[in-house]
Formats: structure tokens, sequence, C-alpha cells
């Protein structure tokens, strides 16, 4: 009988485990989509941007509006922000890669980097900077995505060794 006992115990033990890694794993999962959400909505704000690329937000705007406003800053100015942007954004996702910290799972930068195309077409240039503002995404993108699979295939590995030791 306590043999019979003891073989069940360990069955609802295994079937914990595998239930918990199994969990993990989706876990891991959902952070892969919804970064790969994240970069569809980009091409699609940059296929929108792209379809009005000689569209000028402040033509457009009526004379009040341009008064609160004011005159829109020189695209050159833009470029700088979109760089400082790009490098501190390279440099965030590469120390939280060197951590080894876990990935974030926010959207606020899908809104930084669409937000370029929008000053862009303010000034009115957007036809001139429209590559700039796709690379610089789509590189940040991707520094973002091999952020989450290292991430996983170190969990990966910690889970491996800990089923190996037990």
């Amino acid at each position: 009988m306590a043999g019979q006992y003891k073989a069940q115990e360990t069955k609802v033990v295994s079937r914990n485990r595998q239930q918990k890694a199994q969990d993990q794993v989706d876990r891991r999962h959902r952070m892969a989509r919804r970064n790969l959400w994240e970069l569809t909505i980009f091409l699609l704000i940059s296929m929108c941007a792209y379809t009005f690329r000689d569209f000028n937000l402040f033509a457009v705007a009526s004379e009040p509006v341009r008064q609160i406003l004011g005159y829109p800053p020189p695209a050159y100015l833009i470029s700088i922000a979109l760089a400082v942007y790009c490098f501190s954004s390279v440099t965030l996702t590469l120390t939280a890669m060197a951590r080894d910290a876990r990935p974030e799972q926010r959207w606020n930068h899908l809104g930084y980097r669409c937000a370029f195309f929008i000053f862009y077409a303010f000034s009115g240039t957007i036809a001139a900077n429209f590559l700039p503002v796709l690379f610089c995404g789509l590189s940040l993108y991707i520094l973002e995505q091999c952020h989450v699979w290292f991430y996983n295939i170190k969990v990966v590995a910690q889970e491996q060794d800990l089923v190996e030791k037990f």
C-alpha cells in the first residue's frame, strides 16, 4: 500500500512539474508574440506613412491651430532626436541583455517610433526621411526580438539544469 501511494505521489509531482514547465513555455511564447504584434502594427503604420508621404500636416492645419503649435521644427532637428532615441534604445536593450534581465512588456516604444512619422509629417519632410525612421524601428525590433530569444534560451537551459539535478 505504501508503495502505491508513493507511486501516485510521484505521478502527481511529475504532472505538477510538467504543468509548471508548460506554463513557463506558454509565457515565453506570449512574450515573443507580443513583440511580433508590436512589429506588425509598426509596419502597418509605416505603410500608412508611406502612402501619405507627400502630406504636409502643417499646411492642412487651420490658422488658429498653426498659431498654437507654432512653426514646425526643421527636419535636421527631428533627425537628431531620432538618432538620440535610436542610440539610447539600443544602449538600454544591450545593457538589459548583458544583465540577463527579463525583456520588458511595454507598448510605449511603438508610440515613440511612430511619433517620428508624425513629426516629419508636421514638418512636411516625411518623404525624405521615411527610410531612416523605418530602418531605425525595424532594427530596434530585431534587437528586442534577439533579447527575447536569448532570454528564453537562458531560461530553458536553467530549467534543464534543474531537471537534471532532481
